[in-house]
């Protein structure tokens, strides 16, 4: 009796175990349908995944069709391309609107030209200083002083050499402080063109100058004038100190005035008359090339623009074309110089 119970027991149990595992189809329902979706959503991703290769793989054709097609440039056999057979030095910097405060506007543009040969070949009849006035639409003050120097022999102070009185730091001191005596004085020891020049600075009002436009030629290279003193960029007696003090001068007292500086161009001659190649030939303290590329370095650090005329218009291969005698702007040289200052400086 007791064995029967423990089996009816055990069968008991045993019923209620397949019982918990019965599952109805129903119970299945939703596992299927998840499945199934699931299924879709994999087939779906292979269609995305090939639909935007193919879009990618059509989109290559076509660029490279395109490409291969290429554009059409028209080429005029007549330009004149020698701007781009040399890299130029040029070095472009505008006033801030602070330095350009409390500027005064007559409406008028006017720029005062400082040099030698450049501006003061001819007189008042200057190549360059007429073209700068026609394709700038400005009003041009040409004070170029024939037989100057950028550089002074001497320090600042000795005059015992009348050409140091007409030298760049000079004028541009007598024009700062508003006394050329000074310049006037040396002027007329120096040549009856220089005097004149003299008394044309005497009569500028600073206060209505809009731009400084600053060009000597190689008179500093053929009188062996160092290029720089390393032990003050101030030297009023090398090429470059001359060119640092007298951008300080303007700047401190007129700092609304831009200052640009056009480089020597490339040939002239020695003091004996005799070509040379001026970037090939050291004469004593360096090549033209030395000058032109620390001449840079001063306007860089000084904040001015500086055009560079030799690599950028007048070079070896084009002295015959833009100068005469190897040495003096012609006219056409004039409006070439000209045109490359309206490119890179726009004053209106």
């Amino acid at each position: 009796m007791a064995k029967k119970e423990i089996r009816s027991d055990f069968e008991d149990m045993q019923n209620d175990i397949e019982d918990s595992f019965d599952f109805d189809d129903e119970d299945f329902g939703d596992i299927d349908d998840s499945r199934i979706k699931r299924g879709r959503r994999k087939n779906r991703g292979h269609v995305i995944f090939f639909a935007i290769a193919a879009l990618i793989l059509i989109g290559a054709i076509i660029s490279l069709i395109l490409w291969n097609k290429g554009v059409k440039i028209h080429i005029d056999p007549n330009e004149d391309t020698s701007e781009f057979d040399t890299e130029p030095n040029d070095y472009i910097q505008p006033l801030t609107n602070e330095q350009l405060e409390g500027k005064p506007d007559d409406g008028v543009l006017t720029i005062l030209t400082l040099g030698n040969s450049p501006f003061a070949d001819d007189g008042s009849s200057n190549l360059l200083a007429a073209e700068l006035a026609s394709q700038n639409n400005a009003t041009v003050i040409n004070c170029g002083i024939p037989d100057s120097l950028q550089s002074r022999s001497m320090a600042a102070g000795d005059l015992s050499v009348p050409a140091d009185g007409i030298s760049l730091y000079d004028v541009v001191s007598g024009l700062t402080s508003s006394d050329m005596t000074q310049v006037i004085n040396s002027a007329q020891n120096v040549s009856d063109q220089a005097y004149e020049s003299a008394q044309r600075l005497s009569s500028v009002d600073m206060s209505m100058v809009d731009c400084v436009v600053i060009s000597y030629d190689l008179n500093d290279y053929i009188e062996h004038r160092n290029i720089y003193n390393p032990l003050d960029e101030d030297d009023v007696t090398t090429f470059c100190g001359a060119l640092s003090a007298s951008i300080k001068l303007i700047q401190e007292r007129y700092p609304y005035i831009r200052i640009v500086v056009i480089s020597p161009p490339a040939c002239g001659k020695t003091i004996d008359d005799y070509y040379v190649d001026a970037t090939q030939i050291d004469l004593a303290n360096g090549t033209l090339n030395d000058y032109i590329g620390n001449e840079v370095a001063v306007c860089a650090t000084r904040g001015v623009s500086f055009i560079d005329i030799y690599f950028g218009v007048i070079n070896v291969d084009t002295r015959d074309r833009y100068l005469r005698d190897d040495y003096h702007i012609n006219e056409e040289g004039a409006k070439a110089v000209a045109a490359r200052f309206v490119k890179l400086i726009p004053l209106n």
